[in-house]
Order: C-alpha cells, then sequence, then structure tokens
C-alpha cells in the first residue's frame, strides 16, 4: 500500500482528540486555521458558490477506493454502491478507479450510465423490482439479485417478453444477524433475500426457468459494521452455502457477492473498521474456497462519506430563555443525518468553524437549528461551540446519505449545489437548485401535459 493511503486510514486509528480533529488531520492536512479541501479554501468555495452546498473532495474519494482494493486483493471486484451518493461525477471517478456499481432503482441504472459504467458492471439489489426497473436492467444486461421466489418469476417473464436472458443471482437471508452492525438487515424473518432454507429449491426453480441465467450468490447482513470478525465470518458462511449448492445443481456458480457495509466513524466513540485484517481474512478465505468464480464487495459510505463536507452559514443569532441560538441557512431538508434522523440517539455530527479551527472551545456554546419551520430542524452539538454571525461551519463527514437521504422537498426550499474538488480545481456536478423548482411538475386541473 502506497505511503499516502496508509497513512490517511490510519490516521483516524492513531490520532487522539475529537473524531473532528482526527478527520482534519487525516484528511484535510493542508488546513490550519482555516479548513481547505483539496486545495481550496472553503471561505472561497462558500463564496464561489454559495451556501448552504455540499463539496467532494476526489482525491479523498481515489485514495478510499485504492486502500480497499489493495487490501482486498485483485479477485475481489468493487462496486459502489449509489445509493450512498447518486452523482454521476462521483461514480465517474470511482468508475476511473475500477469500480463497477451496485444500483437498486432505474434511476440509479441512468446514474451509473451517465458514469460511463457498462451494465456487465452493475448488480441490481432491492426487495421491489419490478416495470421499469427491470424493462432497464434487463435491457442494460445488469446482474439482478433475486430476493425472493415472486421475484424470480416476474424476471423470468419479463425477460421472456423482452426476448433475452436475465442474469441473476440469489440473494440469501442468513439464519442469524451479523454482529456489529449498526444496522441489521439479515437474520429471522426479512425482507431482504432469500431464507437459506429454502435457497436450494429456489436455485433449482431458477435453472428450470426459461429466460434466466443462474450466475451466483449475493448477501448484505448490515450496514455499518465495525467488527471485521463479524464480517467475514458472514463471508465464509456464503461461501459455505455456495459449495453446498454447487454440490446440489451439479455445477460451480460463477459470481459471489460479499455485500459491504464496512463502518465509518461518524461519532466521537466510534473505532474504525479494521480494512486490513477483513482483507487478510477474505484474501485466505477465497484462496480456501479454491474456486474459479468473481467475487464483489459492494461499499458506498466507506467509499465517499470522508471526502464530503456540508458547508453553511450563520443567518441569525438569537437568545431564548438563556439560552443561545444560531440559525443556519442548512437544515434537515439539506442534510437530515446530521440532525440525527434515522437514529435512536441523536449525536453530534462531527463539525468545524470552517475559518476558525484553531479558536478554542467557550463555555457554554450554542444550539444549531436550520431554516425550517419544525422543531425536528435542529443539529446536535458538541459541547462549547460558539458560532459568530455570517460564520461558515463545516460538518464533516458528509459525503455519502447526505442530499439523497434528505427530505429535499420538504417547504420548499431549494436543494444545495455538489461541488467536485480535485486539487485546485472545483466543479458544479449537480447545480442548486431555485424557489420554483417547488412547482416542478406540478398542474392545476385543467391544464396541458
Amino acid at each position: 500500500m502506497n505511503g499516502s493511503v496508509a497513512t490517511v486510514r490510519a490516521g483516524l486509528v492513531t490520532t487522539g482528540g475529537t473524531l473532528a480533529s482526527r478527520l482534519l488531520a487525516a484528511r484535510f492536512p493542508r488546513s490550519d486555521d482555516e479548513l481547505v479541501i483539496g486545495a481550496l479554501p472553503a471561505r472561497a468555495l462558500a463564496e464561489r458558490f454559495g451556501t448552504p452546498c455540499y463539496v467532494f473532495d476526489a482525491a479523498i474519494l481515489r485514495e478510499n477506493l485504492a486502500a480497499v482494493r489493495e487490501a482486498l486483493g485483485p479477485r475481489v471486484g468493487v462496486l459502489f454502491a449509489l445509493k450512498a451518493n447518486p452523482n454521476a461525477a462521483v461514480a465517474q471517478l470511482l468508475h476511473a478507479g475500477g469500480a463497477g456499481a451496485e444500483v437498486a432503482s432505474a434511476g440509479e441504472i441512468h446514474v451509473a450510465l451517465r458514469a460511463g459504467i457498462g451494465g456487465e458492471a452493475m448488480q441490481f439489489a432491492g426487495p421491489g423490482k419490478h416495470g421499469e426497473d427491470l424493462r432497464l436492467a434487463l435491457r442494460e444486461g445488469v446482474l439482478l439479485n433475486v430476493e425472493s421466489a415472486a421475484e424470480l418469476e416476474a424476471i423470468a417473464a419479463a425477460a421472456r417478453e423482452a426476448g433475452v436472458r436475465a442474469r441473476v443471482a440469489l440473494r440469501v437471508n442468513p439464519p442469524a444477524s451479523m454482529t456489529g452492525s449498526r444496522m441489521r438487515m439479515s437474520g429471522g424473518s426479512a425482507k431482504f433475500g432469500i431464507d437459506a432454507g429454502a435457497l436450494e429449491d429456489v436455485a433449482r426453480r431458477a435453472e428450470a426457468l426459461d429466460g434466466v441465467a443462474l450466475e451466483g450468490l449475493h448477501t448484505y447482513a448490515g450496514t455499518q459494521t465495525f467488527d471485521h470478525e463479524g464480517w467475514l465470518a458472514n463471508a465464509r458462511w456464503l461461501v459455505e452455502r455456495a459449495r453446498a449448492l454447487d454440490a446440489a445443481l451439479g455445477r460451480r456458480l460463477a459470481s459471489l457477492n460479499f455485500g459491504g457495509g464496512f463502518g465509518v466513524p461518524v461519532f466521537d466513540k466510534d473505532t474504525p473498521f479494521d480494512l486490513a485484517a477483513a482483507g487478510e481474512g477474505l484474501r485466505a478465505l477465497i484462496d480456501e474456497d479454491g474456486a474459479d468464480r468473481r467475487y464483489h464487495v459492494e461499499l458506498g459510505r466507506y467509499l465517499v462519506a470522508e471526502a464530503g463536507v456540508f458547508l453553511t452559514r450563520v443567518t441569525y443569532l438569537k437568545e431564548s430563555n438563556g439560552k443561545r441560538f444560531a440559525i443556519l441557512d442548512g437544515g434537515m431538508n439539506q442534510h437530515a443525518a446530521a440532525t440525527g434522523m434515522g437514529t435512536v440517539i441523536r449525536r453530534a455530527y462531527p463539525m468545524v468553524r470552517a475559518t476558525r479551527l484553531k479558536a478554542p472551545a467557550g463555555e457554554e456554546g450554542c444550539q444549531l437549528g436550520g431554516p425550517l419551520c419544525t422543531p425536528a430542524d435542529v443539529f446536535p452539538t458538541a459541547k462549547g461551540l460558539e458560532l459568530e454571525q455570517g460564520e461558515l461551519v463545516a460538518f464533516l463527514s458528509s459525503g455519502a446519505y447526505g442530499l439523497t437521504f434528505s427530505n429535499v422537498l420538504f417547504l420548499g426550499h431549494p436543494a444545495p449545489a455538489e461541488v467536485l474538488v480535485d486539487g485546485e480545481v472545483a466543479e458544479v456536478v449537480r447545480a442548486a437548485g431555485r424557489p420554483e423548482d417547488a412547482l416542478r411538475g406540478q398542474r392545476l386541473p385543467g391544464e396541458a401535459g
């Protein structure tokens, strides 16, 4: 592994202090008293592109993908899970580094195609694929990860209608949940995948159906997984299922997708996923399998989260019954994850005063709120964060599940721009919205279509 990649991955493990300070040291080393993304100061980016906006650092994206590919070895293909950040420029950059795409809708197929990723390099997961999802996937030759016996029949029917043969893999629901995952997506009853006990029957049905070519197995047991041993145990389980199915079908399956979900620290006490140990274990497992198969992992957050920064500005300061509030121009409609949406316990995202990194923490701090007319639009904050009128605030680790996870239509505020920084070059890769976008697609009764 080259020195720069090794240093980036190790920095989050060995450096003390808060998560924000560790991210600054490891990911944005050019920063002094002002956050520098790529080679560009945050203040200049905010003035040029306006706030709120998302900024993605191309160098970090490349480093993350290179680290994963080197750790897992040449036999493991990496698929970028577009759900984490469905920006075509981000996908294009990762594809240039050797990544394919994991998609979950016809819309994401279109994004992947725009990024230059061919259907043969895509895999499609999700329990409700139908209609245009299937038609487009079949037309482009995308591998479909089948989630139920009923979906298999629908895929076969769509393939016969289209006059093509569908490439499919069976997504397996393991009997037990994976340890160490913040969000578990397998074990017991689940809407995802085919229960292990039914796997052979569904595989035999796939073999018998016209219009279907069974290529392999897929699993995705959980996300934000910080226990590499639990992840490897799930990978081993999948290999064992593949071997059993090889014997039952009398032929060797050509493809195994181990899923992904490698954990990324977003709170101070989070510890990084041990990529090196996971890679060592997976390489050994593949050698032990001894099969001529294609192997894949699918990663979203792990590739893009730490490459992204959400820049927002303090619009107003106020006091209410002895408590200070800072009202930002960006809110939960643009960065829902940073407000704690979807979590049981709301904890502070890593955030910094973008132009006063060295300023000491205050004694009292203030509560951060967005511009929306709802009490849910507040950001959990670190103790002692004191802000000034007009100050630029940066939420770090915001490259994944940022705009894509947010309720952008709520209250009609425009969407923020997305900007890609590559060294000294910054380009808009998703234009900022406009207030009139609130009317997009709407019609009054009687208006022409």
